[in-house]
C-alpha cells in the first residue's frame, strides 16, 4: 500500500470508527499526540465581520461588501472554523490559496445517516499538526522542484459540504447542517488583506470540493489581491473538479444538479455578497454571463463558468486537472444518480452496507457504492447520461476541451483512476502525454506563457497502467479497471471498455 494512503487511513479511521462510541480515551491519545509534534502552520480563527474590496469589473467600479459568519456545519466534532498560515519570508509577497477537499452534501440523503454521509464533518477532531503530516505536494516546501516552495501558504479546510461557496442554514428532514463555506472564504480574504500590504503572485489551487472552490471563488480572490497590488499576477489551478453532474437532459423529473447551489446551499438569495446592482449573492456578478440567477437559469456548468472567468481575465491563466478515470468523481457522479432516485421513489433509501467482492474486509454503503468509484457501472462507448464510468470520462474530457477554447485556459489530463494530485507527492513522478506534471504546473503558475494541453494516450496502456488506486482488481490486473471489466473473461481495463480513445474522445 502506499504510504500517502497509509497514513489517511490511520488517522482517519481512527476517528470515524469510534465516532459511534465513547472515544474520549482515543481523543485524549491524540490530544497527547498533538502537544509532542511541532506545525509549520499557524491555525487562525477568525470572527464574523464585514469585508469590503474593490471590484473594477463592469460599466462602473464599486466597493463589494460581505458580511461573514464563518463557522462548520454545526454536526458534532464539526462546529468552529480556522485556517492555516505558513510563512516561509518575512514580506513575503508570494502567496499559494490552497482549498481543501472532502466530498459535498445537498439532500438529506447524503448529509446524514451511517455509510451515507458524503462530505468531511470532522474538522475539530483532526490535530493541527495532520496538516503537515498529511498534505504534501503543493504544500510540501521540502522538494526542489515544487513550484510554490518560496510562497507563502494559507490553507483553507473544509467542513460545510458545499463546494466552499454557501451561505445557508439548511433543515433538512434529519436536522440542519451550516453550509457556511463562502462564510469562511471571505474570513480568510480579510485576513490577507490585513496580512499582505504588497503581493506579486498569488496561486489558488484546491482538490475535489477544494477545486470548486478555487474557481468559484477564484474572481473575489482576483479582485481582492489586485485591490491590495495593481500589478500582482494571480493564476489558478482546479485539481480533480470537473462537475459532469445531472442536468435537464436527464429522464427524472427535476433532476438538474447546479439548482440545488441555491436551495441547499444559498449562493443567490440568501448570500452574502453586495455590489452595484445586486445584493445577497455569492456569485461574482461583475463577470460577464455570471447573472444574479446563474445557479437556477440559462445553462449552468463549471466549463462554462470557466470560460466567462477566463474571458473576464485574458492576461490571467486558469488550468484543470484530473485522471482520465478518477474513481472518486465517477463515485460522485453514481451518488448524484441515486439521490435522484431516491427523491423520485425509485430507490428506497438504506443505512446498509455490502461486501466489496474482491477485496476481503471492505464494505461500503449499498445504495452509493465504494467510493474508489469501482462498483460504479462502466457503460460502454455510447454512454449518455446515464452515470457510469464510460460517461463520466467522456463527458469529463470534453468539458475540459470545451473550455480550452479559450486561449489562457490549460488542461491535463492524467492516466489511471487516482483522484487528486496536487497534495501528494506523487505529483512530482507523475507523466501524462511524455509531460511531467510537476513542470506543466510550474510552467502554468510561474512560466511567461501557459503550458500546452496534455492527455493521456493509448500508446502502451499509458492512460490506464499508471496512477492507480491501491485495489485488489487494479494490483491484479495492472491496470485501471472496475468490477464489473475485471469480472469478464477475459478481464479487462476500463480503458478497454469505454471504446478506447474513439469512445473517450481523447
Amino acid at each position: 500500500m502506499k504510504i500517502r494512503y497509509f497514513v489517511i487511513l490511520v488517522l482517519f479511521s481512527q476517528i470515524f470508527c469510534t465516532k459511534d462510541k465513547d472515544n474520549s480515551q482515543e481523543l485524549l491519545a491524540t490530544a497527547v499526540i498533538a502537544d509532542l509534534v511541532t506545525s509549520p502552520f499557524t491555525r487562525i480563527t477568525p470572527k464574523p465581520g464585514t469585508f469590503t474590496t474593490q471590484v473594477d469589473h463592469g460599466a462602473t467600479p464599486y466597493t463589494y461588501t460581505a458580511t461573514f459568519d464563518p463557522k462548520c456545519s454545526g454536526t458534532e466534532g464539526n462546529v468552529n472554523f480556522y485556517f492555516f498560515r505558513k510563512t516561509v519570508a518575512a514580506n513575503n509577497k508570494k502567496l499559494l490559496i490552497n482549498f481543501m477537499g472532502g466530498g459535498a452534501c445537498w439532500d438529506n440523503a447524503n448529509c446524514f445517516g451511517s455509510n451515507t454521509v458524503t462530505y468531511f464533518n470532522q474538522l475539530n477532531v483532526i490535530p493541527d499538526f495532520a496538516l503537515d503530516l498529511i498534505f504534501k505536494g503543493v504544500i510540501d516546501q521540502s522538494v526542489a522542484e515544487n513550484p510554490f516552495r518560496d510562497y507563502d501558504i494559507i490553507f483553507v479546510p473544509y467542513c460545510t459540504g458545499d463546494l466552499h461557496i454557501g451561505s445557508k442554514d439548511k433543515t433538512y428532514t434529519s436536522g440542519t447542517i451550516k453550509h457556511h463555506g463562502y462564510d469562511n472564504v471571505i474570513s480568510v480574504l480579510k485576513f490577507i488583506q490585513n496580512s499582505y500590504p504588497q503581493l506579486d503572485r498569488v496561486f489558488v489551487t484546491g482538490q475535489s470540493a477544494g477545486g470548486y472552490g478555487a474557481i468559484l471563488n477564484y474572481p473575489i480572490i482576483r479582485e481582492t489581491v489586485t485591490t491590495i497590488d495593481s500589478g500582482a499576477q494571480v493564476r489558478m489551478l482546479s485539481d480533480a473538479s470537473n462537475a459532469v453532474v445531472p442536468t435537464a437532459a436527464y429522464a427524472l423529473s427535476n433532476p438538474a444538479f447546479f439548482p440545488l447551489l441555491e436551495s441547499s446551499w444559498g449562493v443567490e438569495t440568501n448570500g452574502i455578497g453586495s455590489g452595484t446592482g445586486f445584493s445577497s449573492s455569492n456569485l461574482p456578478i461583475w463577470v460577464n454571463g455570471i447573472s444574479a440567477n446563474y445557479t437556477t437559469g440559462s445553462s449552468p456548468s463549471i466549463n462554462d463558468f470557466f470560460k466567462k472567468v477566463a474571458t473576464e481575465y485574458p492576461g490571467d491563466v486558469l488550468g484543470q486537472y484530473t485522471a482520465l478515470f478518477d474513481g472518486n468523481q465517477r463515485f460522485f457522479y453514481h451518488t448524484m444518480g441515486q439521490i435522484n432516485k431516491i427523491n423520485n421513489s425509485a430507490l428506497t433509501y438504506s443505512n446498509a452496507t455490502t461486501s466489496d467482492p474482491y477485496q476481503a474486509g471492505k464494505s461500503y454503503s449499498v445504495i452509493y457504492g465504494d467510493s474508489d468509484g469501482s462498483s460504479v457501472p462502466d457503460g460502454s462507448s455510447s454512454s449518455s447520461n446515464d452515470y457510469t464510468t464510460c460517461d463520466w470520462s467522456k463527458q469529463a474530457v470534453s468539458k475540459m476541451k470545451d473550455s480550452a477554447t479559450k486561449t489562457n485556459y490549460r488542461y491535463y489530463i492524467g492516466p489511471g483512476d487516482i483522484h487528486t494530485i496536487t497534495t501528494y507527492n506523487d505529483m512530482y513522478s507523475l507523466n501524462s502525454g511524455g509531460v511531467n506534471f510537476a513542470t506543466w504546473l510550474n510552467t502554468l503558475a510561474n512560466g511567461v506563457s501557459p503550458p500546452a494541453n496534455v492527455q493521456c494516450n493509448d500508446s502502451s496502456g499509458s492512460c490506464v497502467n499508471t496512477n492507480l488506486f491501491n485495489s485488489t482488481i487494479n494490483g491484479n490486473l495492472g491496470k485501471a479497471t472496475s468490477d464489473e471489466s475485471y469480472s469478464l473473461n477475459p478481464k479487462q481495463d476500463i480503458y478497454t471498455t469505454c471504446g478506447g480513445a474513439a469512445g473517450i474522445g481523447l
